[in-house]
């Protein structure tokens, strides 16, 4: 390497050590990536989801911004939920306030540029620890930043899931937590309450599996050592302050999923093929098809076989945990299924497509080229042949142009947005009082603007909703016995309702919006009725204050608080006396979750669960068969009992057959369990399946209640199917394992042939001539 080489490279890795410089590069980066999303900012993204999520951003900053209130409650989607409790809303985080300043959907842009601009970064910090050279991890930071799912999750409405980019900022504080720093601690409370408070239902759990492999890696490398000590009182003191600053959302939410659980079935896949087209297809310019929505510029992969070879050691984890990445990936079509395990633990079986893991993978992939620059560069500088000076600036060159294939690539999934402007134009405003509407779960962004609730519910969990919910009432606030007196609002607010009622006897004043245990009212009594809010009255005349104070929005953020308070306390503590978190930050850390539990134990609250219903609408739960049902009394090998079905004679006039399965469980029933039911039709026709792993699309047999009879209706379509006499065969098999089937016995004791009862039988009639 010539002199003036050498000059201009210690140049470059000064500049790229600058902060300043490296931001601004970095900024007009995504400036570029993201500028589709930028010059529409403020339009009305058309897709469902976007229509669904928007919403409650909307519904947030309305709350704030309007009625000067914290988003608790929010009365606009699915007849009144728990904001707080909602896994998806983002209306607990700070970029709430963004939305509040520049309207919730001018404010969506500007976020997705913070984002990438925190993602480049916070990788730089990052990999240059990694691989020792900070212009190797400059080179390889928009590789990762500007990942296509980003571009992809915005253009459909999922912002949520830009907390990926976040990732390497918990790998970097949980390597500063590991050697004592408070600043590593508090980095990893802060971002994990971040993502929650921004619903990372995906980035939070996923980013806690990467932390607890960060910190074995760490405590792995200093075994036998004086630091051993230091990196474990470290490590569990950031732990328990990260499950104290994170209560003020992680409350409700656990409340959430104790009351409606989430349940995510099937056993998705990919074949390698399909995850490599994933990575390095560039995207189409339209449409939602899957190749090229992780895309990562191919250049990445071209310099990990130079990292592996050059530099062994330091590429050994990053190479391990990508290939695992690619493994879980795979899903249920790798065998053994790594996400089948993962999906055993408790939060990871909420986890539905195995592909999002190609995000972390991506980035552990963005990390070897780093290295693979990094080892480049070390040997131009020290070996004379001129060889390795080509070869580095050679890398160099295409990991440039490599920044420019993937701005582009981002640039094409930005475009897959369907954005409306004019015509049609986005939602007007008009100011009237609120009320529910019937509404429409996928068109949500339409009913904010004209103050409507939406009763129509497209949450992807069992949202706790009255029956009672009307649409069409002339007065969101009534007496049940409209004999017994008179009501009229006063004022209304998202988390404050006041009513004046006149009742001439002990009466129920109802207001048509679910019923939560978080709503205390100033007199009376508040009741549920059949889940609606209810305020049990005496006679007499009242103003009645509803209020919602939720129990674990409160005491959650009283948790958090006193967190932040603690790591204040530490990061002066160590700034004056030095030293390093120890046995004390262990102790300051518990403080907040013994006072967590003392609330837990002193403000109890009842409930509010959703009743579980299969996609038809009915009931799941049944007090006795109808006359109808054929017995079966099949037992099988787990405490499972198929009690009865219900077979239609014949498809209905559009071809659909409705069945019905009444089950009964009486004990643990292993989580791979699953129905499997065979339709075997004419001779030589193929048969055909209904198998499914979940219940009425609402409990796994593990979950589902016990000793109760449990009506699982579904449907399959015989509009192609051969005409004659088809058979219902049923039975149970591990669904999400081995795929053996489950032994059963009959109404007799005897076992039956291949672990299957029949069921019934139906025809499909011959189709007529047109």
């Amino acid at each position: 390497m010539t002199p003036s080489s050498r000059r201009l490279l210690r140049t470059a890795h000064h500049a790229a050590s600058l902060t300043g410089p490296r931001l601004a590069l970095f900024g007009v980066l995504a400036l570029v990536a993201c500028w589709y999303p930028l010059s529409r900012a403020g339009a009305l993204n058309d897709f469902r989801d976007s229509h669904l999520l928007h919403s409650y951003e909307d519904a947030g900053t309305r709350t704030l911004t309007r009625y000067g209130q914290l988003p608790l409650w929010n009365p606009w989607s699915c007849g009144g939920q728990y904001a707080l409790g909602s896994p998806q809303t983002r209306v607990a985080s700070p970029t709430l306030w963004v939305s509040a300043a520049l309207g919730a959907r001018r404010a969506e842009p500007v976020v997705l540029w913070t984002f990438l601009v925190l993602g480049m970064e916070g990788f730089f910090r990052y990999a240059r620890r990694r691989v020792g050279s900070a212009l190797g991890a400059l080179g390889a930071a928009p590789l990762f930043g500007l990942t296509g799912f980003t571009a992809l999750s915005w253009s459909i409405g999922w912002l949520n899931f830009a907390g990926f980019l976040l990732l390497p900022w918990l790998l970097v504080g949980t390597y500063h937590a590991a050697r004592g720093r408070v600043s590593g601690a508090a980095l990893v409370a802060g971002v994990f309450a971040f993502l929650l408070g921004f619903g990372g239902t995906y980035p939070v759990p996923m980013g806690a599996l990467f932390v607890a492999l960060e910190a074995g890696r760490t405590l792995y490398g200093m075994r036998g050592t004086a630091r051993w000590r230091t990196a474990l009182w470290g490590l569990g003191a950031t732990a328990l302050f990260t499950l104290a600053a994170c209560a003020y959302r992680l409350w409700p939410l656990l409340e959430t999923m104790r009351s409606s659980p989430r349940v995510m079935a099937g056993t998705p896949g990919h074949s390698i093929e399909t995850l490599g087209r994933m990575l390095l297809e560039l995207p189409a310019s339209s449409g939602h098809s899957n190749p090229g929505n992780f895309f990562l510029v191919a250049v990445a992969l071209a310099l990990v076989p130079v990292a592996v070879a050059l530099g062994r050691h330091r590429a050994r984890y990053p190479l391990v945990l990508a290939a695992l990445c690619v493994w879980m990936a795979a899903g249920y079509s790798a065998q053994p299924s790594l996400f089948a395990g993962l999906r055993l633990l408790p939060i990871f079986g909420t986890l539905r497509y195995p592909e999002r893991f190609l995000v972390p993978a991506g980035l552990f992939i963005a990390e070897l080229a780093a290295l693979g620059i990094a080892v480049l560069l070390v040997r131009a500088r020290r070996s004379p042949s001129p060889r390795w000076s080509w070869g580095a600036a050679l890398a160099c060159g295409l990991v440039v142009a490599g920044w420019g294939v993937q701005v582009h690539a981002f640039s094409r999934l930005t475009h897959w947005a369907t954005l409306l402007a004019e015509p049609p134009p986005t939602p007007s405003e008009a100011e009237r009082p609120f009320a529910q509407a019937r509404g429409n779960r996928w068109a949500q962004g339409y009913f904010l603007a004209i103050n409507r609730g939406s009763i129509a519910c497209g949450e992807a969990w069992p949202v706790p909703m009255s029956e009672r919910l009307r649409g069409d009432l002339p007065q969101e606030e009534y007496l049940e016995d409209t004999a017994s007196g008179t009501a009229r609002r006063v004022e209304w607010t998202p988390n404050r309702v006041e009513v004046d009622v006149a009742a001439t006897r002990p009466t129920v004043l109802l207001v048509n919006q679910n019923w939560h245990p978080g709503w205390k009212a100033s007199v009376g009594e508040v009741v549920s009725r059949d889940g609606l809010l209810g305020v049990q009255l005496p006679e007499g005349e009242h103003r009645v204050v509803l209020r919602f104070l939720p129990r674990s929005g409160i005491g959650g953020a009283v948790v958090s608080a006193l967190a932040w308070v603690g790591l204040v306390f530490l990061a002066w503590r160590q700034r004056s006396r030095g030293g390093r978190l120890g046995p004390e930050a262990l102790m300051v850390a518990s403080v907040p979750l013994f006072i967590w539990a003392a609330l837990l134990t002193a403000w109890r609250e009842p409930v509010a669960r959703a009743v579980p219903r299969n996609p038809d609408g009915s009931s799941m739960q049944v007090a006795s068969l109808p006359p109808n049902a054929r017995r079966l009394d099949v037992r099988f090998d787990v405490p499972v009992e198929l009690v009865a079905a219900e077979v239609p004679p014949a498809p209905d006039a559009e071809g659909l057959l409705h069945m019905v399965l009444y089950w009964r469980v009486t004990g643990t029933v292993p989580r791979s369990a699953g129905v499997f039911v065979h339709l075997p039709g004419p001779e030589g026709s193929k048969r055909k399946n209904a198998d499914h792993a979940v219940l009425g699309g609402t409990f796994f047999f593990r979950e589902a209640p016990r000793n109760t009879l449990l009506r699982d209706a579904f449907a399959v379509s015989t509009k192609d199917w051969e005409s004659g006499e088809w058979k219902v065969l049923v039975g149970l098999w591990h669904a999400s394992g081995d795929g053996s089937r489950i032994g059963a016995r009959g109404a007799d004791g005897k076992p039956l042939t291949e672990s299957r009862v029949e069921a019934g039988a139906f025809t499909v009639p011959a189709k007529t001539a047109q």
